[in-house]
């Protein structure tokens, strides 16, 4: 009767789950739309804020390079500079505004500009060069009055020129004016390779105007709102609405996503949760009912097995005779276990070891492209530049940085860390020449000490990065002291420079007492570093601090230890 009873107790218990599950999932069902739509306008708006983000960069990055060479005609060209000294109407004055017309033309093929002009108001001279061949006198009068005009902004604009929409840049020099214009349509469509016409990408002005690749401005009736999605209506249709500001200008490069899409994606999420829901429901039936029927008794013999071998009874064997195969089988197992834990123990200790090897080799990995895309992106800026004995040599310099980052050793000597560091700031110096002066203080006796890779090299590759400023000299400085305890010496690294130094932010960041986090993948160098270090010190020490009258200082505690001699 009392085990009567204690079935019986197992088969309420068992309805009163199945029943708290079924309402679990109606409740879900009902509140799942509402949820699912919330999501998916999250995801939606988050993918398509990074793609905006995207090729916004790429519009600024074109417009940049654009308005830079404007700039460079006025510093560099010696046809723009003959104009301005040579006596005007003169055959030499010509000679030189023709090779300034060609110095144009051969740069339209390397902008994405339509074309470059110039205007000397000394004799109402006015130079328009541009890609297409034609007349194109409505064109050319147009632009010929916004460029005279001494009060037309020197900003980016959008202009609408002979039927067409373009944006314009005009620059106004104290004896000539030079511009260029480009069409939105060609630089929406610069963004990527084969970019479809029927995705709404646009640029916007603040007047909430936007202009599109191969149709008239469409007027947005909403607040521009570049933190959050906007759901407006516009041309009588539902819009999801995510902008991205441009950087130089007041525009804003907007991408608009019809909410019948959102709608339909939403739809069959919902579909698919019922369905899936449903087949879930019918298989919680007919487990309930298997559990009941065949497992409810074998789980609780194989319960009291368990409980013996929780008491240290590692003799204890369960019967396997009249159970179900399954249970024959799983009863099988569990002896065989029982006989065979303690090897496990010693398996499961070995693989704890293999996984922390592990994860010092994919820490140490996951630093090394870090470099190599600093590398890379300095050595394809020389070639551009056509500085191909600085490029030589940035390249042999990158094939010594990679394979010491890829090495397998877990620890280097300190001399051939500050070996690396040395070489990494030779390179920079050809970007930035005259601008980086390296100090490094080590005694001799500590030059074999084991340090892990990059261990210097990644915060001199930050303040490189984040430090320099272009015709100002950049000071680092790595001091290597020593101090003794009762049973060891500790090496004391001592980085520092005369840059800026960590912001409020960062250093309240650094200096919590739970940095770093093993999640945290943000500054993933200065993360790595740390978890490396102590992966083989435990007793490191980092401190990081703003130094006075001077930039920022990172200070490493760690024992001493001497690199062993491989030939020995």
């Amino acid at each position: 009767m009392k085990k009567k009873m204690q079935r019986l107790s197992i088969n309420t218990y068992s309805l009163f789950l199945l029943l708290a599950v079924l309402s679990l999932f109606f409740i879900l069902i009902s509140l799942n739309g509402r949820t699912a739509l919330r999501l998916l306008l999250n995801r939606i708006y988050r993918n398509t804020r990074d793609t905006v983000e995207l090729y916004q960069k790429q519009i600024d990055s074109e417009l940049d390079r654009i308005e830079t060479y404007l700039y460079m005609v006025t510093i560099e060209n010696a046809n723009y500079s003959s104009l301005l000294y040579q006596e005007a109407n003169s055959t030499a004055w010509y000679s030189s505004l023709y090779h300034l017309d060609r110095d144009f033309l051969s740069s339209l093929s390397i902008y994405t500009a339509d074309g470059f002009l110039l205007y000397y108001p000394e004799n109402d001279t006015f130079l328009m060069t541009r890609q297409s061949r034609g007349s194109g006198i409505d064109l050319r009068n147009s632009l010929r009055e916004i460029i005279s005009n001494e009060e037309y902004p020197t900003g980016w604009e959008i202009v609408e020129l002979d039927g067409s929409w373009y944006m314009l840049r005009t620059i106004h020099m104290p004896t000539a004016r030079l511009g260029a214009y480009v069409s939105v349509d060609a630089l929406l469509g610069s963004v990527t390779n084969a970019y479809p016409d029927d995705v709404a990408l646009y640029l916007t002005t603040p007047d909430n105007r936007l202009f599109g690749r191969k149709s008239a401005p469409i007027s947005l009736h909403t607040e521009i709102l570049t933190d959050s999605y906007k759901i407006s209506h516009i041309g009588g249709q539902k819009m999801l609405i995510v902008q991205q500001p441009l950087t130089n200008n007041d525009l804003y490069l907007t991408r608009l996503i019809p909410y019948s899409e959102i709608q339909a994606m939403n739809t069959s999420l919902i579909r698919d949760f019922v369905l899936t829901t449903g087949a879930f429901l019918v298989l919680c039936l007919l487990f309930v009912y298997f559990v009941k029927k065949r497992i409810i008794q074998p789980v609780a013999n194989l319960t009291k097995a368990l409980e013996k071998v929780s008491e240290g009874d590692l003799e204890n064997q369960i019967s396997t005779t009249g159970q179900l195969i399954e249970y024959e089988k799983m009863s099988e197992a569990f002896n065989g276990m029982v006989r065979e834990i303690r090897n496990l123990k010693i398996d499961i200790y070995e693989e704890k070891l293999q996984r922390q090897e592990l994860e010092i080799q994919y820490l140490k990995q996951q630093i090394t492209p870090h470099f190599m895309i600093n590398c890379l992106n300095t050595a394809y800026q020389l070639t551009e530049a056509e500085h191909l004995d600085l490029a030589r040599s940035m390249l042999t310099d990158l094939s010594r940085h990679l394979r010491y980052t890829l090495s397998s050793g877990l620890v280097v000597p300190l001399c051939e860390e500050l070996q690396m560091v040395k070489n990494y700031v030779d390179m920079s110096g050809i970007r930035y020449p005259g601008c980086l002066a390296l100090f490094i203080g080590c005694p001799d006796i500590f030059l074999q000490a084991s340090v892990v890779p990059l261990l210097i090299l990644n915060f001199i590759e930050n303040t490189v990065k984040y430090e320099v400023v272009m015709g100002k000299m950049l000071e680092m400085h790595v001091d290597i002291t020593s101090h003794e305890t009762e049973d060891r010496i500790w090496l004391h690294i001592c980085i520092w420079d005369t840059g800026k130094g960590f912001s409020e932010k960062m250093l309240l960041r650094l200096t919590d007492p739970t940095y770093p986090d093993h999640a945290d993948i943000s500054h993933i160098g200065i993360t790595n570093v740390i978890l490396r270090l102590r992966s083989i010190f435990p007793e490191t020490r980092f401190s990081f601090s703003n130094r006075t009258h001077a930039g920022a200082q990172i200070d490493i505690d760690f024992p001493y230890q001497p690199q062993e001699d491989p030939a020995g």
